[in-house]
């Protein structure tokens, strides 16, 4: 039976020993006297860290608390300034090829703009680089955006649209009015019938009859010119209107269509390894979930990050797990420096590849249910 060790595959293309020595922490041997270490690796959806894994958490945290700078703020310090966010920050024990223990770090997503910071693992993909794809063709899409924006604050296109609206209010309102004066006018001229046709003779009432219909006409007349007049002038604005709005239309199904194009390009971009070398990018790897199509900011959390770390440099994994830095965001409780599971939406699918070949810890859960059944 191959050993995982076995398993590993040197991938001189991407092994950077200087980039690596940055990036990873080694234990002190004095720390790891009397410490287990783990034969399987952590089930990434439900754990409780293990002692080597919280030794690294502790170290890791206690660089956060005294030596890493950023100007990010995690709401620890009322005194700072600026948009206040927590993050998820991973840690994933590793042993070097020369069977040194270690550990790496990650955060999810960016850090003050910025993918690059010391200590911390490197992204699946950097699209912040410069001159990089993704930041020309995102000036592209951001430059339609900003045509589009000036198109609709175009001020005549603001005061159409005032005109508009303003000019269906008046016209209800007019119509409805001239409406009810021909109601109250048909009103009056049944009250006229009803006493002139008992003083007048039939041939004045005929004539009386008569006039009362010009009458009817001409109020159905001033209705109908009325409404035929409100809708010229409404349609004549919407004709107008419709010149911005076409041009508005075309401009965002331009952008979309490139926006898809620049994310499905980014999605193949994001391309991940496992233990025995195999690759996946993001559209392969969600086309066999339920949705079909990768989330937004899927690959930018802490686990996937540090697995492609530890594989592109000839790490073996041997524990992982996560832990929230910071105030909790306004849509979730998170409590600052408390353990959490990867996330499901967009990490589970990615694990899944990316831990074939890896034995890992039975499921808590799995295990619970099992043993409360015996």
């Amino acid at each position: 039976m191959q050993t995982l060790a076995s398993n590993f595959i040197l991938l001189h293309s991407r092994f950077n020993f200087k980039n690596l020595q940055s990036k990873i922490t080694y234990f002190q041997k004095e720390k790891l006297q009397g410490i287990a270490i783990p034969t399987k690796f952590t089930f990434p959806f439900s754990y409780q860290p293990d002692d080597l894994t919280q030794l690294a958490v502790e170290d890791l945290q206690k660089y956060l608390e005294e030596d890493f700078i950023s100007n990010h703020n995690f709401g620890l310090d009322k005194k700072k300034e600026g948009w206040v966010i927590g993050k998820m920050f991973g840690v994933l024990v590793v042993r070097d090829k020369n069977e040194k223990l270690g550990y790496l770090s990650a955060f999810s997503g960016k850090l003050d703009g910025s993918n690059d910071h010391t200590k911390f693992v490197p992204p699946v993909f950097d699209m912040l680089t410069k001159n990089s794809f993704f930041k020309k063709e995102e000036a592209i899409v951001s430059a339609m955006n900003d045509r589009v924006e000036v198109l609709e604050k175009n001020e005549n296109y603001q005061n159409l649209l005032v005109e508009i609206n303003t000019s269906k209010e008046n016209s209800l309102k007019e119509i409805f009015n001239l409406k009810q004066i021909a109601k109250k006018n048909k009103s009056e001229r049944k009250m006229q019938r009803e006493l002139q046709i008992k003083v007048l003779s039939e041939f004045d009432y005929a004539n009386f009859e008569q006039d009362l219909i010009k009458q009817s006409y001409r109020d159905q007349h001033e209705v109908k010119k009325l409404t035929s007049q409100w809708k010229e002038k409404i349609e004549n604005l919407e004709k107008e209107i419709s010149v911005f709005e076409k041009e508005i239309e075309v401009l965002k199904n331009e952008r979309k269509e490139k926006s898809s194009a620049l994310q499905n390009k980014l999605f193949r971009h994001y391309s991940f390894l496992n233990i025995k070398g195999d690759k996946k990018d993001l559209i392969e790897i969600f086309k066999e979930t339920v949705f079909e199509r990768p989330p937004a900011a899927a690959g930018e959390c802490a686990a996937p990050k540090l697995l492609q770390f530890a594989f592109q440099n000839q790490l073996k994994p041997i524990s992982f797990a996560e832990f929230w830095w910071g105030d909790s965001p306004p849509s979730e409780i998170r409590q600052h420096k408390q353990f959490y599971p990867a996330c499901s939406g967009k990490c589970r699918p990615i694990l899944k590849h990316m831990l074939q070949g890896i034995k890992l810890d039975e499921n808590p859960m799995t295990k619970n249910l099992a043993e409360h059944k015996k």
